[in-house]
């Protein structure tokens, strides 16, 4: 028998580099709350010197956990709101939040965000480059249920607190798929590593605190996932719309998902029933915005990305555009450039293999496997491959690993 257990190996692994890199205090370094972070990680520790029963060790554990997680990502969560709201609104916060701040404004005083531009805005003083402009500026990238899921947070908020913060909505989700990855894996010592992970991703949880927007769309993508899991294949379509109405990142899952959905009934008729719920949904969600203005909907959320507008999204990150910037092909970041050829050559064989492995593999872990995979390879030969998503890959692995697996009739 092991004298510690891996999950807190990996407790202190993963929270002492966040706790010594990140405010977890408003104000002043608050020492007596590293205190109680020492005692619970010790506490933690210390139940695997104990012979205690299997229920009573493994609840104590999550009960320390939770009260880690609350208190770690909790008071850098709260931390950072307070300090913004003290400072600056452009204070370390990324761009994509105070840009929500703005479009939800913009929504209930009846204005299209998708229509305006951000210029007289916190979001112009952001620094986003010494020569560059912006381009967020000109166009609002995310998909309209990202607006519509704060909305309720911002009138609540402003009436308690007089502000609101972006990232409300977004710890909030956070929170929410913790809980869900706790009631989906039932093993409890793969629950604990599942959930040790998730909330303390080194690759994710500092974008996270800064607010970026992937388990925004990930907390919904997550639960039309267990929705999967448990049968329940008509409902499922409802959280995934959701999903797709946040992030298009999410966007690449649709056709492996049709296909583990056509693979499970064996019928092209049901699949269409099963996929019903899912095309209202979203329809209904994204059709008001596109219908208010066509033209500058489609040139935020489809065309800005791909660079084929006059304020484009830049190539950047780290994929095969900045591969053909450094070697002088590509002259200019802000300049078009056929990355969906690259896309169609290498993306299209590769959906076909991967959508035959998960024919011979069918579950809904490997359906993660395959969606995680394609988008990498879909990343890499767009026009970015950014940091953040990078970490949103390591999250899709990670769930893929912890999935259950599925018995088989």
């Amino acid at each position: 028998m092991k004298n510690i257990k891996l999950d807190s190996i990996l407790l202190f692994a993963l929270v002492i580099p966040f706790i010594m890199t990140y405010r977890i205090g408003p104000n002043d370094t608050p020492y007596w709350l590293f205190g109680l972070i020492f005692v619970g990680m010790l506490s933690y520790v210390s139940l695997d010197l104990f012979k205690l029963k299997e229920n009573v060790f493994f609840r104590l554990k999550q009960i320390i956990l939770s009260l880690l997680i609350v208190g770690v990502v909790g008071s850098a969560v709260f931390s950072a709101i307070v300090v913004r709201h003290k400072t600056h609104p452009i204070y370390m916060i990324h761009d994509i939040i105070i840009q929500q701040e703005a479009a939800v404004r913009l929504l209930l005083h009846g204005t299209n965000p998708y229509s305006a531009t951000y210029f007289d805005t916190p979001l112009a003083q952001w620094h986003y480059s010494d020569k560059d402009t912006n381009p967020a500026l000109y166009h609002f990238v995310m998909q309209p249920f990202y607006l519509i899921f704060a909305v309720p947070f911002y009138l609540l908020s402003n009436r308690l607190f007089g502000f609101f913060d972006g990232r409300m909505p977004l710890f909030f989700l956070f929170f929410a798929l913790l809980l869900l990855a706790g009631k989906l894996v039932k093993d409890k010592s793969k629950r604990l590593l599942f959930i040790i992970l998730l909330a303390f991703n080194p690759a994710m949880l500092g974008y996270t605190l800064e607010g970026r927007s992937d388990i925004f769309m990930f907390a919904f993508l997550f639960l039309a996932l267990y929705l999967l899991y448990i049968k329940k294949y008509f409902v499922a379509g409802l959280p995934l719309a959701l999903a797709f109405a946040v992030k298009q990142s999410v966007w690449p899952i649709l056709p492996f998902y049709v296909a583990f959905i056509y693979f499970k009934s064996k019928s092209i008729s049901k699949t269409l029933k099963d996929l019903l719920l899912f095309v209202i949904t979203f329809a209904a969600i994204t059709l008001p915005f596109f219908l208010w203005d066509q033209k500058a909907f489609l040139d935020s959320t489809i065309f800005y990305l791909s660079g084929n507008i006059l304020h484009g999204y830049p190539i950047s990150g780290y994929g095969l555009g900045m591969v053909l910037s450094q070697m002088g092909i590509i002259k200019d970041a802000n300049q078009y450039y056929p990355f969906q050829i690259w896309q169609a050559i290498l993306g299209l064989p590769l959906a076909v293999i991967l959508i035959r492995n998960l024919k011979s593999n069918l579950g809904v872990g490997r359906l993660i496997l395959v969606y995680g995979i394609f988008l990498f390879v879909f990343w890499y030969f767009s026009r970015y491959l950014n940091n953040n998503h990078l970490a949103y890959l390591s999250m899709v692995f990670i769930t893929s690993y912890f999935w259950p697996e599925e018995k088989i009739k």
